[in-house]
């Protein structure tokens, strides 16, 4: 499969996301409905890590693609009002666009967001916040 979803440690507070080539919109928004489905119904913070450095192409083509800026748009939407921080690691230009233009919207929905070039660079930055979110 082109998304894999599994815990990320044992402590079953990070969630981790491996998203390869090729993939669909559609299976990266069944994936992220996962995802909002446990981190709805629980009683802790819980972060998720979205692995896309194995997955770089963008399905549909360009993000300039009106369809495909929409799909990016909804990618991070989906995330808002969540419990915990999403770190998406290994983003394109085309994704960090996407995030910037909506940031400028509206920032406070996606502060909870970050990136990392490395999946290590990003459980070290998903450790910081869940450090941040337990202070709260």
């Amino acid at each position: 499969m082109a998304i894999e979803l599994y815990w990320d440690n044992d402590e079953k507070t990070v969630m981790l996301c491996e998203i390869s080539d090729p993939w669909t919109w559609t299976q990266l928004f069944s994936t992220l409905e996962k995802i909002k489905s446990v981190t709805d119904r629980a009683t802790h913070t819980i972060g998720a890590i979205l692995d896309l450095t194995a997955g770089a192409n963008i399905p549909g083509g360009s993000i300039f693609n009106p369809t495909v800026f929409g799909y990016a748009k909804k990618m991070f939407q989906m995330g808002e009002g969540g419990t915990g921080p999403i770190v998406v690691v290994g983003a394109s230009p085309m994704i960090r666009t996407v995030y910037n233009a909506a940031l400028t919207i509206d920032r406070e929905k996606l502060a909870h967001f970050a990136f990392a070039k490395t999946l290590d660079e990003g459980r070290a930055i998903m450790d910081e916040k869940m450090r941040q979110y337990e202070r709260m």
